[in-house]
């Protein structure tokens, strides 16, 4: 018996005598390599320097801890590379540190058309920004949150994060006009009246609900970083009589509910959108940041044609029947042809009659959201034509109408040039009784080819005036006969099984010199 205790000591010292002391085992040392990761949006190539990626099919490869990894990018035919995102930024030079895991994302997009060389036109030369220089941004317009009738936990800085994350260039905030004034914090939002708690929620406040216009523009200034988002304060002038309005970059804003344009005149918030923000007079908020101060700092866009009259035979309705103001055209840039989740066409009589009456109006997707569906496939889009990702571009994109509306879960990338080069929200002046060649094309947003029907609408028509089907289409715009009078013609595209309209591109005018 002691002959095996004495065995099983002998064992267990000589067990003991391998492990080290934990007071002198050693520290891993640090690794000699770390992994970069490559990811693509749209198509093309990114290759590394030392080489390891070739991205197309080697996406990931390992680098010497502490070494600097270039990439460079090479589009696919008909695309271009737009960005860096991840690691690096920008669409200069990428250089990588390898003291960490790291991951690039490389943004590609389809190109545009290309500046044509000179020819012989029937109109006038372009002379707006090389159409080269123009990026396809897709966003959302018109959402709502706790600051005015949306979800009620939700506030601006949501929607922007969310749409963002979700691979969008920009958003455009538009609560309700009735809850911004300072101090009015209530929420009007479905769920506070559902519970007890829902109810306590709204009759709460929070510190930036007390100032909610500065506080959007502050969450704006914290998500927009001059290239990869863009947030955009806006508000939505809400009349129930004569329809709600959105207006976007303007320093003040207008309350329907004070200024008399809920159930009386129109005259307060056209008085207003063409006044200086410095100068008070009719409409306006005392809460704004110039009491009653004016806003033709603004750029605005009619929502939900129809959705708002006390009723049909009103004549009120539509904005007094799309009644034209001169002094508002030029800023006045849009209307929605599709809102919330709806993508059918109920909304196309009265762009065409809003059109027929002088307006000149770009195609607006709006989301209109007022739950947590931000982003969400099953809403509408719009792309902007802009140069810069920043308030600069977009304010020139939107006085120029270059915009298309998209059909929710539609990501289309259109092509569009007039005469040889002119694009989509054009205003062109041509030689009389000529015809001017107007040439579309539309891509899926990867740059894999789309094919559906073009109809192409012209003034004072309900239907179309041509429709062409396949990858693309040209049709001959008649330039009128009378010098000085203009015409207009846009392409509304139909995809997809049940053949339903797609997508809306802006107009393109044509005047008779």
């Amino acid at each position: 018996m002691l002959r095996y205790i004495a065995l099983g000591l002998l064992g267990l010292l000589a067990a003991c005598s391998t492990n080290e002391d934990p007071a002198t085992a050693t520290v891993p040392a640090p690794p000699s390599q770390y992994q970069l990761n490559l990811s693509k949006i749209g198509a093309g190539r990114v290759l590394s320097t030392p080489t390891g990626i070739d991205c197309g099919e080697t996406c990931t490869s390992g680098f010497a801890a502490g070494s600097t990894v270039s990439l460079r990018a090479e589009a696919a035919t008909a695309q271009r590379f737009v960005e860096w995102r991840g690691a690096c930024t920008g669409s200069g030079e990428c250089r990588v540190t390898m003291d960490n895991h790291h991951l690039v994302t490389a943004v590609f997009e389809p190109e545009l058309i290309v500046d044509p060389p000179p020819t012989a036109q029937t109109c006038d030369p372009y002379t707006g920004p090389a159409l080269s220089s123009l990026h396809a941004y897709e966003g959302s317009l018109h959402e709502h949150s706790s600051y005015s009738d949306g979800d009620i936990h939700s506030t601006p800085g949501d929607y922007f994060r969310l749409i963002r994350d979700q691979g969008y260039a920009y958003t455009g905030s538009s609560e309700h006009s009735d809850t911004l004034d300072a101090g009015v914090f209530i929420s009007l939002g479905s769920d506070c009246f559902s519970t007890p708690d829902g109810l306590l929620t709204c009759l709460t406040p929070s510190v930036d609900e007390l100032a909610k216009w500065n506080s959007v523009a502050s969450q704006v200034a914290e998500v927009s970083d001059g290239h990869s988002f863009l947030g955009i304060r806006g508000f939505e002038w809400t009349s129930d009589r004569f329809g709600h309005i959105n207006v976007y970059f303007s320093k003040n804003f207008s309350n329907a509910k004070t200024d008399g344009g809920y159930l009386l005149t129109m005259e307060s918030f056209w008085s207003w959108f063409t006044r200086d923000p410095g100068m008070p007079g009719l409409g306006g908020s005392l809460t704004a940041p110039v009491p009653f101060g004016g806003g033709n700092d603004g750029l605005a866009h009619f929502n939900h044609p129809n959705d708002k009259c006390l009723s049909d035979s009103d004549a009120g309705c539509d904005w007094n029947g799309f009644e034209l103001i001169p002094d508002a055209v030029e800023r006045m840039f849009g209307m929605e042809v599709y809102n919330d989740g709806n993508g059918d066409d109920r909304y196309l009589p009265y762009y065409l009659t809003a059109l027929d009456k002088g307006w000149r109006l770009a195609p607006i997707g709006s989301e209109d959201e007022h739950e947590l569906h931000y982003g969400s496939e099953d809403r509408p889009k719009t792309v902007t034509l802009a140069e810069s990702l920043d308030e600069t571009g977009f304010r020139a994109a939107w006085l120029a109408r270059r915009t298309y509306a998209l059909s929710p879960g539609w990501h289309l990338r259109a092509e569009l040039s007039a005469d040889g080069g002119h694009p989509m929200g054009s205003q062109l002046s041509c030689a009389a009784g000529k015809t001017v060649p107007l040439e579309v094309k539309l891509r899926q947003k990867d740059g894999s080819a789309f094919s559906g029907e073009y109809r192409l609408y012209a003034s004072g028509g309900s239907e179309p005036l041509a429709v062409q089907q396949g990858d693309s289409a040209r049709f001959e715009l008649p330039v009128p006969t009378v010098s000085g009078e203009t015409r207009w013609y846009f392409v509304r595209v139909h995809g997809g099984a049940d053949n339903k309209s797609v997508a809306y591109l802006a107009p393109v005018w044509v005047s008779a010199k």
